[in-house]
């Protein structure tokens, strides 16, 4: 039977908890699988974070001037972002995840065409981007959401407590250090009912606590990169 986690209510503000080839968790049941919630997150949103933001010339803003600095989903989500037109510049987004890991990505526009993320983000700091004249983007939320601990299996999907479709596991990246551009250490969850900001979703995980031959790894996965 798996261990139903039920997530923690406080973390030490900035201050990382993230723990380097951690193998024990008390949340985590002794084969593994666990049952994570993650809580009542809304539905992806386009603009979430920044709103028709000029590119014109090249810059930065803080979390004083963002929209929404904390995004839901219990374990933080992935983000997106888009050109009003034809841009190849970078944009580059620095925070923090829920263990208040410090956590650097950079997305290379593609136009209008929408790039996705990779890392799960549950704070922003700072959105930095490269000129293109005559162009805002937008910087949004996908549904996928970050994971408590690295995972290489999901069984099943909850919502509402009731038995619902599984939905999709990105696999965790192993990278050893990680950069700007790997995949997020823990693996990250694509859901299969749609977040309305009212249902709740959860799911139930295989985690594991290997290390690699560097002695790297364990349940919080790779650390993080952080420029």
């Amino acid at each position: 039977m798996a261990t139903r986690f039920n997530a923690p209510t406080f973390y030490p503000r900035r201050l990382s908890v993230y723990v380097p080839a951690m193998q024990f968790a008390s949340d985590v049941n002794n084969n593994g699988v666990t049952r994570v919630s993650f809580g009542s997150p809304a539905n992806t949103g386009a603009a979430t974070v920044l709103s028709a933001q000029s590119i014109a010339t090249a810059g930065s803003t803080t979390t004083t001037l963002l929209t929404n600095n904390e995004l839901d989903g219990t374990w933080g989500r992935v983000l997106k972002v888009v050109a009003s037109g034809a841009a190849t510049s970078t944009v580059t987004i620095d925070g923090w995840d829920y263990l208040n890991q410090p956590i650097t990505e950079v997305l290379t526009l593609n136009g209008a065409t929408i790039v996705n993320g990779k890392k799960a983000f549950k704070w922003i700091r700072k959105v930095t981007w490269g000129a293109t004249g005559g162009t805002t983007i937008n910087l949004g939320t996908l549904n996928v959401f970050g994971l408590p601990y690295k995972a290489v299996g999901v069984y099943r999907e909850i919502v509402d407590g009731a038995l619902g479709t599984t939905g999709t596991l990105t696999a965790p990246v192993l990278t050893d250090p990680q950069t700007s551009t790997t995949g997020d250490p823990r693996g990250t969850y694509t859901c299969n009912a749609t977040p309305d900001g009212t249902k709740v979703i959860e799911a139930v995980f295989d985690f594991i606590n290997d290390v690699n031959s560097s002695g790297n790894g364990g349940l919080h996965g790779i650390a993080h990169y952080a420029a």
